[in-house]
């Protein structure tokens, strides 16, 4: 089935006029007839069962289930836009490949072979490998959002933060769940939902299955000038200067998931969930968009292929548009159980996903630069297991343990066009890594009184990295067959010990302050993609970061109005990044380093307000200063420009959120509720160099959402990105200076039913 844009303008108009929809970062959950603002059960802190948001000493952003239908949220990018000081972005470049920063820690490159430094967990499971890691949130109970360093509760990795999924949980009662989208760009996505009671009491079952089309929200274009450039071939068979293709909309979605969840209830003191999960994503390539500032030095794009493109607002000219192909499933189980008068929770998962993907990096209708027919695979186990125990009423306990091995199978292909020439250059980049991680933890928290509590934590850690690498080479021939291979082997262990100190003090029963230390480190890396065989055999060294935070959590006016605030200043040491540099004997060549050094302080304010039933009223801000204290081996900077003097790339120094929702109960035992949400980002620099044409200006988005429901039935007309702004997640220099990433606007109506 499909639905034009011109039939639903006018739907999605009488959207874009109503308020409308993001839910707030402390979204109300179930019972939305209670006055006030209520509380969401989380699971921060690992223990053996949830605990209310409001009575956790950490900085967390929760989102409930409701929510997440609510504002037809996509993905886990989506819910970002309400958490302070969080950018859960992508690379950018490869759809699918996470990016995500959290208060200036973050990594932002597609290099395979480097971890991130904010942890994505699904259902207890650490996602190791980047690629096909943006998860949907299709199903998904709640997510909870974690900033700062969590280098005891989730381990390496999560010096930046930790992003947690908890899929939907069957409860044993008879459900069944229906719903349709029809949006812009032919979309057609249907979630569907089932679940009962295979034994009374003892077996319940869930599943759950997504589907999602489109053509994508791009469209592809021969736009642009074209001067013939006298020796380069850059001329179609009729003779005119321009590249020609096949027009259209590109990016386009062809999505399957399905989930199937299982709870065995073997004893009162024991129970088993088994999580599943399949995926089937093909997809369009990376749109690449080309654009040419003003006054911008002219690249190989104007030089030597005499395209000069047309700077068309979410426009795109691709030869070859790409695809991406993305095939995974998961298998997770969880035990709990009993012992005396505490409980273990046991944690053990299987992950393996194939990424294969052409990409258009020149962003050009000549095909001057494509990753053609890359091809991935990664297959990853893990097992946790953690005992929680209360001693004497004044000690909680936990100690735990933690094993983790992901293989890694990376095949990059590059072709390149030459100007002057019939013939291309091929360049391959061939590697496989075997990661094996170890780690011992433990935490107390000691109730001195029943306001005051200390808690204090260490986490041992070690790490081994096995790669087995051929650097980025040229072939000699006109085939990638014609390369010759020398792999080489590296192999380095590091270790690391973590500690958590948390104090808190609750004031009175709503009103909670507490001050925190905490450390994280992200693992040392491989440069998999290095172009010399040093830079590809000697790996950077683990960063770490070092956080002091205080804050306040307070419930006031009876609960009708929430105010968090908190500051922290955190110690970056090590920083891993990328950088040009002389090797004896060898070509310059980009090479990993352990380069920098920082100090970054910030506030974050996350407050809601309620102040009659069915008005909510919800905002988010957070301020960022990030300060290099050292930085070596950079090159590339103008003169007089210091390396310590540079921002951060792609962390804005303020995020920001506001949006509200209106519930009305109509006479006929309906509802009819009113939701709207804008986000906004000051202005960032894409490259760590902070060059001014590369610079994302500061810019807003607005949804909108109105829905009614009666009975089983409901429908919803919502839009994203209503103004349809233009932004982009990474711009770089290439052929032509080319605009990675973003979202233009999608609207649509949903029609749900319920049994």
């Amino acid at each position: 089935m499909r639905v034009s844009a011109r039939e639903l303008r006018n739907v999605v108009g009488a959207a874009a006029l109503a308020f409308a929809l993001i839910s707030p970062a402390a979204a109300q959950q179930a019972d939305d007839k209670v006055d006030g603002i209520q509380d969401i059960v989380v699971y921060a802190q690992k223990k053996a069962r949830g605990e209310q948001l409001q009575k956790v000493p950490m900085a967390i952003s929760a989102v409930d289930a409701r929510t997440i239908e609510a504002s037809h949220a996509i993905d886990i990018r989506d819910l970002g836009r309400l958490v302070p000081n969080a950018q859960l972005d992508g690379v950018g470049t490869f759809p699918g490949f996470a990016n995500f920063f959290m208060r200036g820690v973050g990594v932002s490159t597609s290099v395979r072979s480097l971890d991130p430094a904010v942890n994505i967990i699904q259902d207890g499971m650490v996602i190791g490998y980047q690629a096909g890691a943006i998860l949907d949130t299709f199903d998904t109970e709640g997510v909870e959002v974690l900033r700062g360093p969590q280098g005891v509760l989730f381990g390496r990795n999560a010096s930046g933060g930790a992003v947690s999924l908890r899929s939907k949980r069957p409860t044993g009662k008879s459900e069944a769940t229906f719903k349709v989208t029809l949006g812009n760009a032919n979309t057609v996505e249907t979630r569907t939902g089932l679940e009962t009671a295979i034994v009374e009491d003892k077996v319940f079952a869930r599943v759950a299955v997504l589907t999602r089309n489109n053509d994508g929200f791009f469209r592809n274009d021969n736009s642009g000038t074209f001067v013939t450039v006298p020796a380069t071939s850059n001329v179609n068979p009729t003779g005119a200067a321009a590249a020609q293709h096949k027009e259209g909309r590109v990016g386009g979605a062809d999505q399957v998931v399905v989930k199937s969840t299982w709870v065995f209830n073997m004893s009162e003191a024991t129970q088993v969930t088994l999580l599943g999960q399949y995926i089937n994503i093909n997809d369009g390539g990376g749109a690449t968009r080309s654009y040419f500032p003003a006054g911008a030095p002219a690249r190989q794009q104007q030089t030597l292929w005499g395209y000069t493109p047309a700077n068309k607002k979410w426009g795109v000219n691709l030869g070859t548009p790409g695809y991406t192909d993305i095939k995974g499933f998961h298998l997770i189980g969880e035990l709990s159980q009993e012992i005396g008068t505490g409980t273990l929770t046991a944690i053990g998962a299987y992950r393996k996903v194939s990424y294969d993907s052409t990409l258009n990096v020149g962003g050009d209708p000549f095909d001057v630069l494509v990753f053609p027919d890359g091809e991935e695979d990664a297959k990853q186990s893990s097992l946790e297991a953690r005992y929680n125990i209360t001693v004497a009423d004044r000690f909680d306990l936990m100690v735990g343990a933690f094993y983790f091995n992901l293989k890694e199978d990376v095949f990059e292909k590059r072709l390149t066009r030459l100007p002057t020439s019939t013939l291309r250059r091929y360049t391959v980049n061939i590697w496989d890594q075997d990661i094996k991680s170890w780690a011992a933890f433990a935490n107390v928290d000691f109730h001195i009184t029943p306001e005051l509590t200390a808690s204090a934590g260490v986490r041992y850690s070690k790490d081994t990295k096995r790669m087995h690498v051929q650097p980025l080479t040229n072939c000699p021939g006109q085939s990638y067959d014609s390369c010759v291979l020398d792999f080489i082997n590296a192999k380095k262990s590091w270790d690391d010990v973590s500690p958590r100190f948390v104090v808190n003090y609750k004031v009175q029963p709503n009103i909670m302050l507490y001050a925190s230390y905490s450390r994280g480190y992200r693992a040392g890396n491989f440069n998999a993609r290095a172009p010399s065989r040093g830079g590809a055999a000697t790996p950077a060294n683990p960063e770490t970061v070092a956080s002091y935070e205080v804050g306040v959590k307070s419930d006031l006016l009876d609960n009708k109005l929430r105010f968090n605030l908190g500051y922290f200043r955190q110690k970056y040491d090590d920083i891993q990044r990328l950088v040009q540099f002389a090797i004896p004997g060898e070509s310059p060549a980009q090479q990993l380093f352990n380069a920098a050094k920082a100090t970054i302080q910030g506030i974050e304010l996350e407050t809601a307000f309620a102040p009659v039933r069915g008005l909510r009223l919800d905002g988010s801000l957070g301020y960022t200063d990030a300060k290099y204290d050292s930085f070596n081996n950079l090159t590339g900077l103008p003169a007089g420009v210091s390396a310590t003097s540079l921002r951060f790339d792609r962390v804005p120094k303020w995020t920001a959120y506001v949006g509200g929702s209106y519930e009305y109960d109509l006479a006929d035992d309906s509802t009819l509720s009113f939701r709207t949400g804008y986000t906004w980002r000051s202005h960032v620099y894409t490259d760590v160099l902070n060059t001014p044409i590369l610079e994302q200006k500061a810019y807003g988005l607005w949804d909108a959402n109105i829905s009614y429901e009666r009975g089983r039935w409901s429908v919803s007309l919502f839009g994203r990105n209503l103004a349809n702004t233009e932004y982009a997640e990474i711009k770089s220099p290439n052929i032509g200076y080319n605009a990675f990433g973003g979202m233009p606007r999608y609207y649509g109506v949903e029609f749900g039913v319920r049994f």
